[in-house]
């Protein structure tokens, strides 16, 4: 009897202790989530607004009509190329007008006399300007200014065009005063656009290494396209030159110090969805009281943007490459930042590493020196060696709830 109260004990007593380990083992064991890491790539970016200020000249109509056009949108042109011919039931004094300074022009350059005209004739108007003055003769003076401008407007006008070039448009414009049409050429290669938005004169090519942060905002201004009918004096088309251009980039004074004056940066250019890498020159830096503008000169990807005037930016200042890992992976432990990682045996263990670089979201860690004795790279903090994490690692999404040793289901 007594032995069976013995055994019967014992049974319990087993059965107690069986049930107890259970508990602890299943308590011991943890189910959490985690991401296997790989190896990725992260940048830090400066996201900026920039504005295109491009070598463009603007053409405008001399009279009113309607206009044939004889390239597309975008098109390459060469200097003297025909562009439009602009249909009008005007009188035939502009055109003749028109004749008279190509001849003028072609006069002078056959006889090579154009720059003894601008040295020797000008001395001439100047003593003649001043000595009116003199008299009191304000009508003379006004007179001889207006001979001035005409002179120099001619040229102006019609000296970039080669002596065949003045030749072909002088003969087009006589056959069209027969038949009222009036012919427009190129004055230079480049890409011809009949988009223009009115900021043409605002920004100048020739001014872009001036402009501030107070030039830089952003104006309103309306984009005309293609018209079929045009007034007298009304833009209707333009040339790009299509080999370099500029990127005035606005950012804040902190940010513009990451940057240095002839140095290059490759800038993702954002356009309607679409982006493109580029490298930039940055050929200056304006400060201001709280901004800072980037001239940033480019020499690639024109025909891409060659039509817009304000774009979105990502100026990248540098690039991460490493093991990536999400962020909210990261936890510190006696100091030391790392990650817990399930191992084959699905024990966890803690892991240090060295973080490269960050976003809203990823961390790059260093993927650590090779030793040759094991099969984990190792990171040195302060004066101390530790194995870090490898690519292919399961590392745990919540490290708040696991510690080292658990065993993970």
């Amino acid at each position: 009897m007594a032995r069976k109260k013995f055994g019967l004990k014992n049974f319990f007593l087993s059965f107690a202790t069986v049930v107890i380990a259970i508990y602890v083992f299943q308590n011991f064991k943890v189910s959490a989530d985690f991401m296997v890491v790989e190896n990725g790539v992260l940048e830090d970016i400066i996201k900026a607004e920039g504005i295109v200020i491009k070598d463009e000249e603007v053409y405008s109509a001399r009279l009113s009509g309607s206009v044939l056009y004889y390239l597309e949108e975008g098109a390459k042109v060469k200097a003297g190329q025909l562009i439009a011919d602009l249909n009008t039931d005007a009188d035939s004094h502009e055109i003749n007008r028109q004749i008279a300074e190509i001849q003028q022009t072609i006069d002078s350059k056959e006889s090579n006399e154009e720059y003894v005209f601008s040295k020797e004739n000008l001395t001439a108007y100047q003593n003649e300007i001043q000595l009116s003055i003199l008299n009191n003769d304000l009508e003379n003076m006004y007179n001889i200014v207006g001979q001035v401008n005409n002179n120099f407007t001619t040229s102006q006008d019609y000296s970039d065009y080669t002596l065949a070039q003045l030749y072909e448009m002088k003969n087009n414009l006589m056959q069209s005063l027969s038949t009222n049409r009036v012919p427009y050429y190129s004055n230079r290669a480049g890409i011809i656009s009949y988009k223009i938005d009115g900021l043409e004169d605002v920004y100048k090519f020739e001014n872009a290494l001036e402009m501030t942060p107070t030039s830089t905002i952003k104006r309103e201004y309306t984009l005309k396209e293609e018209r079929q009918n045009v007034q007298q004096d009304e833009s209707f088309y333009k040339i790009i030159r299509n080999f370099e251009y500029y990127i005035a980039a606005t950012v804040d004074n902190e940010k513009a110090k990451l940057f240095e004056e002839n140095k290059y940066v490759k800038v993702r250019v954002i356009s309607q969805g679409e982006e493109q890498e580029v490298w930039g020159y940055i050929e200056k830096i304006n400060y201001g009281s709280e901004q800072s503008v980037l001239i940033l000169f480019f020499d690639d990807y024109f025909y891409k943007i060659y039509n817009k005037r304000y774009l979105n930016l990502e100026l990248i200042t540098a690039i991460h490459e490493g093991i990536k890992v999400n962020n909210q992976a990261l936890i510190e432990k006696d100091g030391i930042v790392g990650v817990y990682v399930q191992d084959a045996s699905n024990i966890i263990k803690f892991f240090p590493v060295e973080i490269l670089g960050s976003d809203e979201e990823s961390s790059i860690i260093s993927i650590g020196e090779y030793t040759g004795t094991d099969e984990r790279r190792v990171i040195t903090i302060e004066t101390d060696k530790h194995p870090t994490v490898k690519i292919f690692d399961k590392v745990i999404l919540e490290p708040d709830k696991v510690y080292e040793g658990q065993i993970a289901d």
